[in-house]
Order: C-alpha cells, then structure tokens, then sequence
C-alpha cells in the first residue's frame, strides 16, 4: 500500500501537459517569483524520481519549483502529491533515514494539515515505538479530519451507517425480549382463540407455530423481529409500547440513512464534487479536470460544469481555455456572478484592467450580495489609479460580508479572489447528472438518492406496517383482554380462567397461597414452591446469560424499557465501531493504523464499561420479579 501511494503520482505524468501561462506576477491570489515551464503534474514525477535515485538537492529544487508553481496558479495544497511524499518517507524510513526526512518534511509542506499526512507520520513514530509523539499525531489528525470536508463527510457516514446498525440490533434484541415476556401470555390467547374451532394436542401445536408465523411463511428472521413487536404490543406496558414505536420507527427509517450514507460515500467521489471541494480548497487533483473533461462532453449545457473546468484549467496554467469556459458558463447563465467574476480575473492577470472592472460590474449587476466582486473591483480600480472608486467599492465589499473581506485582505494583500461554486451546488449537479442515462452508463459513481423511493424496501414497510398491525390488535381486543403470567410461577391465565376482581399478577393459585394464605396441604404448598423455584431460578439463569453477551438485555426482559434499550443500543454502537474501524468509508486515510488503533481501544473500552454497567447488576440479583 505504501508504495502504491508513493508511485501514484508517476502514473499521472502521462496526461496531456499543458500549456503555460504568461505573466503570473500579479495572479489570483498568489504572489509566486513566476511559473515554471511544466504544470505541477510534470514536476512533482521528477521531485519523486530525483528522490529515489538519491539526488536531493535535484528533488528540493523540484519541490520549491512546484509549490511556485502552484502559487502562480492559484493552487495552495497537493493532497495527493502530499501522500506520495508520505509514502516515500514510511518506505525509506529505514533503509534511507535522510530521504525519509526529506520525504516528510516534503509532505508537510505540499499539505500539512492533510489527515493522511499527519497519520501517516504518526504510523512511522509508532513504527520506532515512539509513541509519545504517535498519539499525539495522531489525536491531532483526527482534528484534522473534522477540518477537511471529505474526510468529515466521510466519517460522518461512518457513524450513521453505526447508528443504523445499533438501531437495528436493539429493536432485535428487543422484539426477543418481548417474545420471553408475553410469549406464553400470546401462546394461551392462540389457544383460547383456536380452542373454538379445534380440539385435542393440535390446538397447542398450532398456537405455538402461530408465534413463529413468518418463519412458516418463508418471510425471513427479520420479518419475525417485526411480527413480534406488532403481536406482543397489547401485551407491553405503556413505556414498552412507545419503546415498540419509536423503535419501529427508527428501524424503518434506518435503510433511508443508510442509503444517504452510501450516496454520500460515491457521490463524494464524483468529478463534480471533487472538482468543486479542489476548486474551494485552492487544492490541486491532478485528475480533476480530466474527470471534468469527460463529463462536460456528456452534459455540455451546465453552467457551474463550465465554470470549474475553467477553475481547474487555471489551476494548469490553460488561462486560453479557461477563458472559453467562463464565456459559456455566461451564456448558459445569464446571471452568473461567478462566471463574470472569475473572468475579470483572467483580464486581470493579463493586466486589462478595465475589461476586469467591465467583467466585475457585470457580476455585481447579476448579485449584488457577491463580496468578492466589489472586492476585486476595488483591487482593479485601485491598479488604475481610480482611488475614490477604490474606496467606494472596498466599503460595499465589507457591507456584503465583512469577514470574508478582512480574511481576503490578510490573506492575499493586493490580489484579487477567484469564484469558488458551493459544494452544495455541486452536490444538486451530481443528482441532476444522475439522471440523465448517458452520464451513469459512463460514470459509475453517480448514485441517485431520492428518499421516496429508497423507503420502498421491505424493512421500512415492514416496520411501518407493524406498528399500525400492533396498535389496530390493540385496539380491537383490548376490551375482551389478554392473557397474563404469574410474576410467581410464570403460569398462564385470561379473563376466562379467572374472576377479574382478583389479581392480574398471580394466577389462581399463587394468590390463595401468597395473598389469601388459605389452608391447603403440604404437598400443594411443597409442589407450588418448587414450581416457582423452578420458574424464578430459569429466569434468573436466563438473564444472566443474555446480560453475558449482550448487554442491556436483561432489563428489557425485566421490563425497564429504557435502561435496557440505552444499554443495549450504546454496547452494539461501540462494538461495531471497534470492528469495523477502517472498513468502511475510508475517512481516516489508506495508512492511518495508529489512529484506527486508538479508536478500536477506545469504542472497545466504552463497550466494556457498558457491559460492567449493565451486566453485573444482573449477576448479583437472585430472582426476577416481572
């Protein structure tokens, strides 16, 4: 992996190269001492290469002469000529400890505040048993992640696609617990309601395959989990039956999220989306414009499309074309402000100032609330001596977003700013780009996400349709009511089998011995006493092997909803972050080991102080009462 990443940037050297640019003194926010002759993906293939064969003095003028390059340009980071650098310095880390300190000095300075990078350089201190400095490292690369908006995208899908997962195995292990509360109780109503019709050892039979109907249906054990929940819903309690909603409901929607999650992880990968995150980020992505290239010539009627191709051409030195993309993007969108400011820009550069402030006044016309454009107005204004004019527009600047002007003019002193489109915007073009056939028979990770049609999946009906099943039984029995069990022996009684003016927690029998203290033999007391022995010790047993492997789920069969279900729920979450950690979208970087380390550690220990939290009290009770 490591020296995939350090020879990934040679296989971009066959591109086209463009060509360069003239007069670069005075570009969009740079203030390089003038442009090579190569655009950067030409020049860091020989830096690397220069690098290997032990030259570096060869491979630091490279550099240098690709960061004044990229400055020229417009272009301030190279996250994935960064990596390259970082894979260099963890292969020869070892064999060859000055180009591994060239190599990382190197991946600072194209990308410093890279996740990757910082990762990177925490696995190779960890590597060394240093890990004083690897922690560290890595505990800041994960403020990194939460900066860079890939990595922070990413990794909150990770944590939804979690959630939905915990979400998921609570309702399981909660419909389980409804079955061993109210199974016997819906098992005697089966055979109230068959007894009927039927007569002899059938009856039972039938009532108890009545309770896994699904299964005999070829429905699956998931349709079992929902059938469960809507059967058992007249039986619960009040907090229980709300627990049966929300967490019908949640496991509805959880497929939604899912489905979200994974339209995110593709359409982050997406020529637009990558385009538009470089283009904002001033970062160079070698094969952002040729993933562009491909795509305007599918959908040549998008405006933004044309405007970050001509933000990807500038960021290669091809001002020429740039220019033609901007003029469509024009055309195409009358009133895009941001194809005329970045325009003025190219007029700028070449030092046609008053085409600039032409371009400039156009795109405060289309929008007025667009800062930069009064900004760069005032910058031209300023280059013709205009310093009325300069001032005026400098203050509409500040009046349209005082922040951002006072962060351009820190940043960037006399230079004039270029038009990043939102990433959001990009992300409404990736779904418009999603629905045209040729686009995704071209390009497979324009996945469509429309929330509508991804809820028609069986588990969303599914849970949907358990809840109204649950609430409808309800309602319609509750006045001939249900079978309950003794919280003593755990037999099974109806209204039929009993007056209901006695108890509804002990059966007949329980309460002329327990409550009522009546005279009756020995031997009926002996046989009762060891019958609810029996029962109240296979309760016991039976939550203390549930509560070993699962967490939280003892409670719920004791019948504390809540306690159980918040157990339950933060155990699988921090169980399924400690296993899958670096499998699924890969947030934390290719080469992050010290940083999954510490999240699987962490999510592991949590998980163990909720088993603690919730198992051991279980352990210590030496009966249950319902």
């Amino acid at each position: 992996m490591r020296l995939r990443l350090a020879l990934a940037a040679l296989a971009v050297a066959a591109l086209t190269t463009p060509a360069t640019r003239a007069q670069q003194s005075d570009l969009v926010l740079g203030a390089g001492s003038g442009p090579s002759a190569f655009a950067p993906r030409d020049i860091w293939p020989q830096a690397a290469a220069a690098a290997r064969d032990g030259d570096l003095d060869a491979a630091e003028k490279q550099t240098n002469n690709l960061i004044s390059t990229g400055r020229a340009y417009g272009v301030t980071t190279f996250p994935l000529y960064a990596s390259s650098a970082s894979g260099l310095a963890s292969e020869f880390a070892k064999s060859k400890p000055e180009l591994a300190a060239w190599a990382a000095k190197t991946a600072t300075r194209l990308h410093g505040n890279s996740p990757a990078v910082i990762f990177s350089e925490a696995d190779r201190h960890a590597a060394s048993n240093d890990w004083g400095k690897a922690i560290p490292l890595a505990l800041q690369g994960y403020a990194r992640v939460f900066g860079n908006y890939r990595t922070r995208l990413l990794s909150r899908a990770d944590l939804l696609m979690m959630i939905a997962m915990a979400i998921v195995v609570t309702a399981i292990v909660f419909a389980l617990a409804l079955f061993f509360r109210y199974g016997r109780s819906m098992a005697h109503d089966f055979r109230e309601i068959l007894s009927a019709r039927l007569h002899g050892g059938s009856v039972s039979v039938l009532a108890f395959a009545l309770l896994f109907l699904p299964l005999f249906l070829w429905l699956g054990p998931l349709w079992l989990v929902f059938y469960w929940m809507a059967i058992f819903f007249a039986y619960a309690t009040v907090p229980e039956r709300i627990g049966i909603a929300v967490l019908l409901i949640l496991a509805a929607v959880a497929p939604v999220v899912v489905d979200a999650a994974a339209n995110w992880i593709a359409g982050v990968e997406s020529p637009v989306v990558t385009a538009a995150i470089a283009s904002e980020s001033q970062a160079y992505h070698p094969d952002a414009l040729r993933r562009l290239q491909e795509l305007v010539a599918v959908v040549p009627d998008n405006a933004m499309l044309h405007l970050l191709m001509g933000n990807m051409q500038t960021f290669e030195g091809l001002d020429d074309q740039a220019a033609l993309h901007y003029r469509r993007a024009a055309e195409l969108r009358r009133d895009y402000a941001g194809a005329h400011v970045n325009r003025g820009n190219l007029h700028f550069v070449n030092k046609e100032f008053q085409a600039a402030i032409t371009e400039y006044e156009k795109a405060e016309r289309a929008d007025p609330s667009l800062a930069i454009a009064f900004y760069n107005h005032s910058v031209a204004a300023g280059e013709t001596y205009k310093f009325d004019q300069q001032a005026q527009m400098l203050e509409k600047a500040r009046a349209a977003d005082r922040s951002l002007i006072e962060r351009l003019s820190r940043k960037s002193g006399d230079k004039i700013a270029m038009y990043h489109p939102p990433i959001s915007e990009a992300w409404e073009v990736t779904r418009a780009v999603s629905k045209r056939k040729a686009a995704r028979a071209l390009f497979a990770n324009y996945s469509n996400f429309d929330p509508f049609r991804s809820a028609t999946n069986p588990i969303t009906l599914g849970g949907l349709l358990a809840l109204i099943a649950g609430v409808l039984t309800w309602l319609k029995r509750r006045k001939t009511g249900f079978a309950n069990a003794c919280i003593k022996c755990g037999r099974t009684f109806c209204p039929r089998c009993k007056s209901a003016r006695e108890s509804a927690t002990y059966c007949t029998q329980c309460i002329h011995i327990y409550l009522k203290r009546d005279g009756v033999s020995l031997d009926t007391k002996r046989k009762k006493l060891e019958e609810v022995t029996d029962h109240q010790s296979a309760v016991t047993r039976r939550n203390r092997i549930f509560a070993t492997f699962l967490p939280g789920s003892a409670q719920l069969m004791e019948g504390r909803m809540i306690r159980g279900a918040i157990g339950i729920f933060l155990f699988a979450l921090f169980a399924g972050i400690a296993i899958f950690a670096g499998r699924l979208a890969p947030a934390l970087g290719p080469v992050a080991d010290v940083a999954q380390l510490i999240v699987r550690i962490a999510s592991t220990l949590l998980a163990v102080v909720v088993w603690f939290t919730m198992s051991l009290p279980v352990y210590r009770r030496r009966s249950v009462a319902a």
